[in-house]
């Protein structure tokens, strides 16, 4: 029942749109799960803000309450203070630490944005994805633990020189904001990951 809720809330808009093509009024019906609906009825004419990964990602924030109340209950009982001992060592012994799930797209962008930034990168996949039966035990105490330090339970949570600067497209600031301020080379360099 979880995965049939954690699919209704992905679906996010609906939209009818008619469309006038040679004088024949046509009806197109579009399911859109997170992206502008200038994407999908006018793709030549979409900004570059509409980055779908970048979109989709930023619909993470609605879905934030759900997730902060969900990881704890997957992890169910662990040793709470081992599991910090861990991550804290992690974070402190590398540049920058990506908490990444195997198949999610947000986590492959993520990392590719990285390496292509030339950064040495320890990257930790705590599972193939956060749904029940993908996440290993070890990896949903993971993530039940960085949602308690801070704050964030999706994935890739990332490390630049031990501070967390969230994920893809959400957190503080987040890897596409650092990268499109132009921020990400100095933050980079300052963590010693170049």
């Amino acid at each position: 029942m979880i995965m049939r809720k954690g699919l209704l809330w992905q679906a996010c808009l609906i939209h009818t749109a008619h469309v006038n093509a040679l004088t024949t009024n046509l009806t197109r019906r579009v399911v859109i799960f997170g992206l502008p609906v200038a994407t999908v009825l006018a793709p030549g004419q979409a900004t570059a803000a509409a980055d779908p990964l970048e979109t989709a990602g930023s619909l993470v924030s609605v879905l934030k309450p759900f997730y902060r109340l969900e990881a704890p209950l997957q992890a169910g009982k662990y040793d709470k203070a081992a599991v910090r001992a861990t991550i804290n060592g992690e974070i402190s012994g590398a540049a920058v630490v990506v908490y990444s799930y195997t198949l999610s797209p947000f986590c492959t962008e993520a990392k590719n944005i990285l390496r292509d930034a030339g950064a040495t990168v320890k990257v930790i996949e705590l599972g193939d994805e956060w749904v029940p039966g993908l996440l290993p035990a070890g990896g949903a105490a993971v993530r039940a633990e960085l949602g308690a330090m801070t704050g964030q339970t999706s994935m890739p949570h990332i490390f630049i020189g031990g501070a967390s600067i969230g994920g893809l497209a959400t957190g503080t600031p987040g890897l596409k904001s650092l990268l499109n301020s132009g921020d990400l080379d100095r933050k980079l360099r300052e963590a010693g990951a170049l």
